[in-house]
């Protein structure tokens, strides 16, 4: 992005703040009606196919399959594999990239099902379509985060609690591990109540292996770990555009790798460096860190009235997407601000605020701060 001079910064601010809005989560997906259904007497296998689709997750009206049997969701080169057991009901499975899914049926050897039940029912599915790229101010100066990787070790490592959110089967926003109890915080836009919590494919490590990797700029590429399909509703605010929850982590699923982040209680100081790690536009994971110029972004102020009042101000890139992601302070690694507002300026919740949020209701989440 630009770097601007201070009083022009602070003009634009009291220009763009009657403008702005939330930079919204990212819909990258359509809803189609599909229909496919059995009783699990016998294994079979069937494609199911959208023509130019970026990607697909079928949505399952029910799923409660005998004890033994399996159910394999799969890319037809197998690259891709989400294995089910047992039952649940009204959700999207893991999405898997293309046009194409493979779903196999194993049935067990002997079959105990309720007279009229299914094994499985799908009434829908989610489908990945064309993403037009939002614009930026000035350059894209994002890169992706294994860039960084030596450069600046403390900003990668810190990065790893980062994850990239599909919301529904359609929508994408940035989250982040809060605290060491499992916790996640993004937007209220994002996530708004507990049915939508319940929803949520939150995947971690979504990052590819060199900087040089041209998947590094595309949509749901480089596959991380699906860490947890749904989530414990624990506290929101419209007011303060945030909203925490709790990962109810898939069987065998753990967080330790990837590290957790913490608050800065005494909130943001104007004119600090920051750094954002983000997925922006659900692309692997990537940091915003310099300006246009070559500078490190700063916080430009603190008293910006963007998509709330009273928010921080900054320039360092962000897209749709992006919303739900970290500010953090290179000075002391905590983080300073939660991003929900696109715009040159860019503008983010400061974190402070959010805490004695927390802390009011008592929901502030262990080891959350500095």
């Amino acid at each position: 992005m630009f770097s601007l001079a201070k009083l022009t910064v602070l003009f634009a601010a009291a220009l763009v703040s009657a403008q702005s809005c939330f930079q919204s989560s990212d819909e990258i997906g359509r809803i189609a009606p599909y229909s496919l259904a059995s009783n699990g007497t016998a294994s079979f296998s069937q494609v199911v196919t959208h023509e130019k689709a970026s990607y697909i997750s079928l949505h399952f009206d029910s799923l409660q399959l005998p004890p033994g049997a399996t159910l394999t969701l799969a890319s037809p080169d197998g690259s891709t594999k989400v294995n089910y057991i047992g039952g649940r009901s009204d959700f999207f499975a893991e999405y898997i990239p293309g046009d194409s899914v493979v779903v196999t049926y194993k049935a067990p050897n002997e079959v105990g099902l309720l007279e009229g039940a299914n094994a499985f029912a799908i009434d829908r599915l989610a489908y990945g379509v064309p993403v037009t790229t939002e614009a930026v101010c000035g350059n894209d100066d994002t890169k992706a985060a294994v860039c960084y990787k030596n450069e600046l070790p403390t900003h990668y490592q810190k990065a790893q609690a980062v994850g990239r959110l599909l919301i529904g089967g359609t929508s994408l926003c940035t989250g982040w591990l809060f605290g060491s109890e499992g916790h996640l915080i993004t937007n209220n836009h994002c996530i708004g109540d507990a049915t939508a919590a319940r929803d949520i494919q939150f995947e971690f490590g979504a990052e590819c292996s060199t900087c040089s990797d041209p998947n590094n700029t595309k949509q749901l590429a480089c596959r991380g770990t699906i860490v947890a399909t749904s989530a414990t509703f624990i506290r929101t605010s419209k007011t303060l555009d945030y909203t925490l929850v709790k990962l109810n982590l898939k069987s065998g699923a753990s967080l330790s790798k990837y590290g957790f982040l913490q608050a800065r209680a005494s909130g943001p100081v104007l004119n600090e460096e920051i750094y954002i790690p983000q997925h922006p536009g659900g692309k692997p994971r990537r940091l915003g860190v310099v300006l246009d110029d070559g500078e490190n972004g700063t916080l430009e102020t603190l008293n910006v009235n963007k998509c709330v009042a009273n928010e921080v101000g900054y320039m360092v890139d962000t897209e749709g997407g992006s919303s739900g992601s970290p500010v953090l302070s290179p000075n002391d690694h905590a983080v300073v601000a939660l991003h929900n507002c696109g715009g040159c300026l860019n503008g983010g919740i400061k974190i402070s605020d959010i805490v004695r949020d927390l802390k009011s209701a008592n929901k502030l989440p262990a080891q959350a701060l500095k």
